[in-house]
């Protein structure tokens, strides 16, 4: 990897705005990275680091290895931290659920989450300068495909260990997506909550076990992802923008249940706090102006 034009603070900040996004489901931690200007820095980074065995050997190689760690470094001390603040807040302990899981104060904050996936969609689309069939069948399948997925039904039971590691695989893989929600999955597999506590709770044999499925999906999963942008970056991109358009089933703010152990996260149309839920839903969108003056400094040149 090149050298990063990413500063300490703008790095420490960039990683607590991803690790409040990744905390919560319906929202990606790579949609943040995207919409700061990180994005490629950040899987090129963590491409490196799978290639250390190999790099170590010579001195170019150490060099670029030291690059990547100045960016991961303070980026993963501020996604640790956004991570479990926010989990602390939005989901708490079993006796005392946090907002995200309460009837009154839920719709808002889905409202706020609402507006920012959908001001974020156009961040990745402005990378492409001329559109093709592909760039359309590409967004039009993804958006297609996210909204199926974000609809599947999830389990209630509490899940083996053994499913964690899957989990936690299957987490990071899509979290690094823009648009598509490892948190969700999470809810899908009837993880989130279990995680979210063994978070809050301090629970080290969950975690670990998290942990281990993370670095395997890490390994298996960015060669893949850091590929498609290297050689078919527009068609990639268009469809990471299918892929948070269809998001937005996730994000709707009035739904049946918002604890994953008690219901399905679906939603309906009894439509309360109309005004907070809008005003929220503006504030994310202004979230992401401030996050795209934030990613300011380096821009991308467009892709056919």
């Amino acid at each position: 990897m090149e050298r990063s034009d990413v500063s300490l603070p703008k790095a420490l900040i960039s990683g607590l705005c991803m690790g409040t996004a990744d905390a919560v489901p319906g929202v990606s931690g790579g949609t943040i990275a995207l919409v700061i200007g990180i994005y490629d820095e950040f899987i090129g980074a963590i491409s490196t680091m799978i290639s250390t065995p190999k790099l170590i050997r010579t001195t170019e190689g150490r060099g670029t290895i030291v690059e990547a760690l100045k960016l991961l470094v303070p980026l993963g001390i501020g996604l640790l931290a956004g991570y479990i603040l926010v989990v602390k807040l939005l989901v708490g302990k079993t006796e005392a659920p946090g907002i995200l899981l309460q009837k009154e104060t839920a719709p808002v904050c889905f409202g706020f989450l609402f507006g920012l996936v959908l001001a974020s969609i156009p961040e990745p689309l402005r990378r492409i300068q001329k559109w093709k069939v592909s760039h359309f069948v590409a967004f039009a399948i993804a958006a297609g495909s996210a909204a199926w997925f974000v609809g599947l039904p999830h389990l209630q039971s509490e899940p083996e260990k053994w499913m964690l590691v899957l989990g936690g695989a299957g987490a990071i893989s899509v979290m690094l997506l823009p648009g598509v929600s490892g948190s969700l999955l999470l809810v899908i597999l009837g993880q989130y909550a279990v995680v979210g506590q063994a978070v809050t709770e301090r629970n080290v044999p969950v975690l670990l076990t998290v942990v281990g499925g993370i670095v395997l999906g890490v390994i298996t999963f960015v060669p893949l992802l850091k590929k498609l942008l290297h050689s078919a970056e527009a068609v990639t991109m268009a469809a990471l923008a299918g892929l948070m358009a269809g998001s937005l089933r996730a994000l709707w703010p009035y739904k049946d249940f918002y604890n994953p152990k008690v219901g399905p996260l679906s939603n309906n149309g009894n439509v309360h706090s109309l005004h907070w839920v809008v005003l929220a839903a503006l504030i994310g969108v202004m979230t992401v102006f401030l996050l795209r003056l934030l990613g300011r400094g380096k821009t991308k040149t467009p892709h056919t």
